[in-house]
Formats: C-alpha cells, sequence, structure tokens
C-alpha cells in the first residue's frame, strides 16, 4: 500500500475557508448525506476515504455510535481519532479487509475523483455492502468546478483529481437502483451544479 500525503488539516482548512462557497458547499455537501441516512441508529456505517472525520462526527452526533473510518492517509486519521470515536482503518481502498455484506451504509465522497483505479474501488464498496444497504458517492462536476475557482482567482486545475465523472458515468460504473440525487448548490441541474451527490440501494 502507498500511503497518501496530505497536509495537516487539510479539509478543516476547506470547512472553514474564507470564501463563501468554498464553506458552504462542503458544509451543505456533509448535511445532504446525513439526511440520507436510514433512521436505525445501530447500522453498521463505513466513511470510505474518510480523511480527518469530519463526516463521521456528524453522524456521530446524530446518535449513530457503529462507524468505521477507511483512509490511505496516515496524518488525516490521526486527526479522525481525535475528532471522533469510530473505528479507524489506514487501508487502501481497492484492498479493503473486511468481509463481504459487512457494512448497513458505505459513503465515499469527494474521493473518487482522486483514484486511478476507480473500478476496482466500486467494486469493493459494492463487495461490503449489505443487501439493501445503501451506498452514497459525492463526486465534482470538474468542468463548473474549474471555472468557479478561476472566478475566485484561485488554480482552477487541482493537481490530485486524476479523473472526471459525469452523473451517467457514475451510475453506470456503479450499477445499482439510484434512491435519489442531489446537486449543490440548491439542486441546480448537473452540468450547472458543482457537486452531485448519488443514493444507490444495493
Amino acid at each position: 500500500m502507498v500511503e497518501l500525503v496530505m497536509e495537516k488539516d487539510h479539509m478543516d482548512k476547506l470547512y472553514k475557508s474564507k470564501n463563501p462557497v468554498v464553506g458552504y458547499i462542503n458544509r451543505e455537501r456533509l448535511e445532504s448525506i446525513i439526511k440520507l441516512l436510514d433512521k436505525n441508529k445501530k447500522i453498521k456505517i463505513l466513511d470510505a476515504g474518510c480523511g480527518e472525520g469530519h463526516l463521521l462526527e456528524k453522524i456521530f452526533n446524530k446518535g449513530y455510535k457503529n462507524l468505521y473510518g477507511a483512509d490511505i492517509t496516515k496524518i488525516a486519521l490521526e486527526s479522525a481519532k481525535k475528532r471522533v470515536k469510530a473505528k479507524f482503518f489506514l487501508q487502501d481502498l481497492g484492498k479493503l479487509r473486511f468481509k463481504d455484506n459487512f457494512f448497513d451504509v458505505v459513503i465515499c465522497t469527494e474521493v473518487i475523483e482522486h483514484i486511478e483505479n476507480y473500478k476496482k474501488v466500486i467494486n469493493e464498496l459494492k463487495r461490503v455492502l449489505k443487501k439493501n444497504g445503501l451506498f452514497i458517492i459525492t463526486f465534482p462536476n470538474e468542468k463548473m468546478c474549474m471555472i468557479m475557482r478561476a472566478a475566485f482567482l484561485r488554480n482552477p486545475i487541482v493537481k490530485d483529481h486524476v479523473n472526471s465523472f459525469s452523473v451517467k458515468r457514475i451510475r453506470d460504473l456503479v450499477n445499482l437502483k439510484v434512491e435519489s440525487k442531489k446537486n449543490l448548490p440548491f439542486n441546480l441541474p448537473d452540468f450547472l451544479s458543482l457537486i452531485h451527490i448519488l443514493a444507490f440501494r444495493n
């Protein structure tokens, strides 16, 4: 496993960004994911690519306690362990060390665009998901994000984004029943949105 190197508190800076659009979009993404969760607080949830644990912290605060986080970045996991009580694992998402049909919910948010072998990762996430389980994936509309970054005088190209996905492409790759779809901000049409949130039922 090749460990990914990341700046300390990288995501924390995004959630607390002075740029109102960046801060709002990222906070709204987390809240939108939580609203998709089943009401049973005993469900087993995996945040695949959990980073510094911001999403798991919010889920924990809603009363869900059976939480798991997996990430390939050691420095991010160190921050996550301080942020929330959950089970954390330094793992390659393409080679998860969990049994088949282990989780009720698998979440992969703003991760897939960073992964070269994304097909293998999606298959692994589906493998560990229970029958009738919920698979939530979010990803950026890279073209519109580039335009927005340029508009705010930021570097339009994110170097560690190695893939770009459309809603149709993700639907085809996951190949499960789509339970819900939301675009951020304001549920704009796909081509105008910055982030897509898709929930699939296994």
